[in-house]
This record gives structure tokens, C-alpha cells and sequence, in this order.
């Protein structure tokens, strides 16, 4: 009789000591689950110490540098980003018909805007603008070669003339920059088999363009006009042509303005490739 009651009490110590252990584990875990009171200053600090030690050991994806994107020219008239993940907005720009008194005052605008171009000049003008083609190039601007008198080249029969109008600019741009020009652009974008393939032997990157001031019109001379004439079918990837009119240099900060707030970035020559 003893023994039952003394083995009846056992088994309810040791019931009861399971139950206790039930309910201590069950408290225990419901404070690791709880969720983390914002009002906790402490415990917030910890978690953004643990988070941003996840942070350190979780590999990041690379953050793309748009100054060291490479860049391609296609179909002659866009610039496109060789990594397709590039998801940037960027037009090119081209200043044609230099150089001139307003090189000089283009490039400070171009500098204000982080901007870089190209200068499509003709050699026909140094002489009157001597230094300018260096400072150009000094201050980080690409020359491009634009024949050397504005010749339209389609127009002329004799393929001697149109090799001389070429070579005899590439020869000046070297002799004043060091370099060969890297970028070639016909007078009044009209160009055949023949020239395309000179350019072509010769190392350079044929361009005409996609969008245009057109400040070639005497409508230009009005800012808005000058802006909406290139903002018409501008699209990522756009070629702009402009010259060196003085009424461009007046509207050029305007327009480098309008596309700076329109979230469009400038392709620097430099690291367009063929």
C-alpha cells in the first residue's frame, strides 16, 4: 500500500516538474520572437550594428560608373553603351564647323555642365584661329575631322580631291593635338561607299547624327527654338549636332540646362570605341 502511494506521489512531482519545464521554455521562447519595439534605442542600435554587418558580408552588386562606360557608335547616327545593364540616359555631343572665336567660350559653357564634346573642325579655319585646335584638345574636348574646307564630298568626282580634303585635315590635327583624330563627320552629312571606306583605313569612327539645333535657320537665333529643335525626337543614345554660330554659344547654356534637368548624362569621346 506504502509503496503505490509513494510511487502515485512521484509521478506527480514529475509531472509536475515536466509542466514547469513546458511553461519556462514556452516564456523563454516567445522573447526570442518577439518583434523589436521601435521606442528601444538600444535595441535598435544593435540591429543596425547586425544589419549592417550582413550588409558587409553579402556581396554587393557593382555600382556602374558611367565615366568609365564604354560606348559604341551604330548605324552611324546613335551612341550605345557596350554594357547592356547601362540603363543611363546619354546623348553625344558634336559642334561642327570650328575652329573659331567661340571655341573657346563653348568649351567654358561645356566645363560648367560637365559636359564633353567633340569638335568636328576644318582646317581651312586655323589660320585664322591659331591655338585654338590645341587649347581644344588641351582642355579634354576630342577633334574630329571635318574635311578640310567643308568640301561635300558626294558632290566631287575625283576621288584624289576627296582623299586630300581628309588626309590633308587628319595631317593638321596630328601635327597640332599629337593624335590622329578619332572621329570623322562629312560636310552636310553626304558621304558614298568610297569615302566610308577611306575613313574607314584610316582608323576612324564615321558619324553623322540624330538630332540636330538646326542652327543653320535663322529661327535658331530664338532660344526656344534653338532648345526645342534639339528636345524634338531626343531620345537616349542621341548624336547632337550644333555649330559654332554666335547665337549657338548664346542659347548653349540654356540647352545644356533644359537636358541637365531632363536627367541626360554626356558620353565623353574618350571611351567610345569602334
Amino acid at each position: 500500500m506504502w509503496n503505490k502511494i509513494k510511487n502515485k506521489k512521484l509521478y506527480i512531482i514529475i509531472l509536475s516538474l515536466l509542466f514547469v519545464i513546458v511553461i519556462v521554455f514556452g516564456i523563454f521562447y516567445k522573447k526570442i520572437e518577439a518583434p523589436v519595439s521601435t521606442n528601444d534605442s538600444s535595441v535598435l542600435g544593435n540591429t543596425e550594428k547586425t544589419l549592417a554587418s550582413e550588409e558587409q558580408a553579402t556581396p554587393q552588386k557593382p555600382i556602374v560608373n558611367s565615366d568609365g562606360e564604354k560606348y559604341t557608335i551604330v548605324g552611324r547616327t546613335n551612341v550605345v553603351p557596350k554594357n547592356i545593364l547601362n540603363k543611363e540616359k546619354v546623348i553625344l555631343l558634336t559642334i561642327d564647323d570650328g575652329p573659331s572665336t567661340r571655341t573657346k567660350e563653348m568649351m567654358v559653357v561645356l566645363k560648367k555642365h560637365n559636359a564633353k564634346a567633340i569638335f568636328f573642325i576644318n582646317g581651312m579655319h586655323d589660320k585664322n584661329n591659331p591655338d585654338v585646335i590645341a587649347e581644344t584638345a588641351k582642355e579634354g574636348f576630342a577633334v574630329g575631322n571635318h574635311t578640310w574646307d567643308h568640301l561635300n564630298l558626294k558632290r566631287e568626282k575625283d576621288n584624289s580631291k576627296i582623299t586630300k580634303e581628309i588626309n590633308k585635315n587628319s595631317e593638321l590635327i596630328e601635327k597640332i593635338t599629337g593624335s590622329k583624330p578619332r572621329f570623322f563627320r562629312a560636310p552636310y552629312g553626304e558621304s558614298n561607299p568610297y569615302i566610308r571606306k577611306l575613313v574607314k583605313d584610316d582608323g576612324m569612327i564615321f558619324m553623322d547624327w540624330s538630332g540636330a539645333a538646326m542652327d543653320w535657320e535663322k529661327a535658331t537665333k530664338e532660344q526656344d527654338v534653338f532648345i526645342s529643335n534639339v528636345m524634338k525626337n531626343l531620345h537616349s543614345g542621341s548624336i547632337i549636332l550644333i555649330h559654332e554660330h554666335p547665337w549657338s554659344l548664346a542659347n548653349l547654356d540654356a540647352l545644356l540646362t533644359k537636358l541637365d534637368n531632363d536627367g541626360y548624362k554626356y558620353v565623353d569621346p574618350n571611351n567610345i570605341v569602334e
